[in-house]
């Protein structure tokens, strides 16, 4: 097995720029041009609670984790991994960390399958964009 790559090797403005790529990414697919008001319907959220929420500190939760996930795959990458390994890398980080982990603790709290889909795919999307930009920067 190989090591992990040396932190002084880690291209911190790619982890930077895969990390902000999250939030339009994020826009877009809980939009209702995607899936916004089946997500909303089966999380169980009202108009009225998705009003309410406070979005500034919500943002800045979303991209300290894609830092956190965008730091950790380019730690796996390496420096030199290319757009199509980083893009499987992601994907199977995607399907086989971020997916199973909520399918397996959605399904425990019954979440509605489409809720798990939708999130799941999220993630997993979210993972393999990460990867292709890590991968080609």
């Amino acid at each position: 097995m190989t090591t992990l790559t040396d932190l002084g090797d880690i291209n911190y403005a790619a982890v930077t720029a895969a990390a902000a790529v999250r939030l339009p990414l994020a826009g877009l697919w809980h939009s209702p041009l995607m899936f916004g008001r089946s997500w909303e319907r089966h999380a169980g959220l009202s108009a009225e609670q998705m009003r309410r929420r406070p979005l500034p500190a919500l943002f800045a939760l979303a991209f300290v984790t894609a830092l956190a996930g965008a730091f950790v795959l380019a730690l796996l990458l390496g420096r030199d991994a290319g757009l199509a390994t980083g893009a499987l890398a992601g994907l199977l980080t995607g399907l086989g960390v971020a997916a199973g982990a909520l399918l397996s603790s959605m399904a425990f709290e019954a979440r509605p399958p489409r809720l798990i889909a939708i999130d799941a795919g999220f993630h997993t999307t979210i993972f393999t964009v990460t990867g292709a930009v890590l991968g080609a920067w």
